[in-house]
């Protein structure tokens, strides 16, 4: 199920989240680099994600089987 947001007149809502200072800085150097908004770099990003079958992003799955991977590597010592 979608969670409920609360949009305004236009449809639009506010995209919120804590990232470390200097991914939150080169966001801005690429939005600007782009010559859009944040908002609009955000959007577009969300837009572009290639999901699986599910849903999962593509490039989380690819971490997921790297993380699993790593795990089954045995240690050696």
């Amino acid at each position: 199920m979608a969670p409920m947001v609360h949009a305004d007149r236009k449809g639009m809502v506010r995209l919120t989240g804590m990232v470390p200072a200097e991914v939150h800085a080169q966001a801005f150097i690429n939005a600007k680099a782009a010559g859009m908004t944040m908002g609009l770099y955000l959007k577009r990003l969300v837009e572009q994600d290639q999901l699986n079958e599910n849903g999962v992003p593509l490039w989380r799955l690819a971490e997921i089987e790297e993380d699993e991977t790593a795990e089954q590597l045995p240690l050696t010592g």
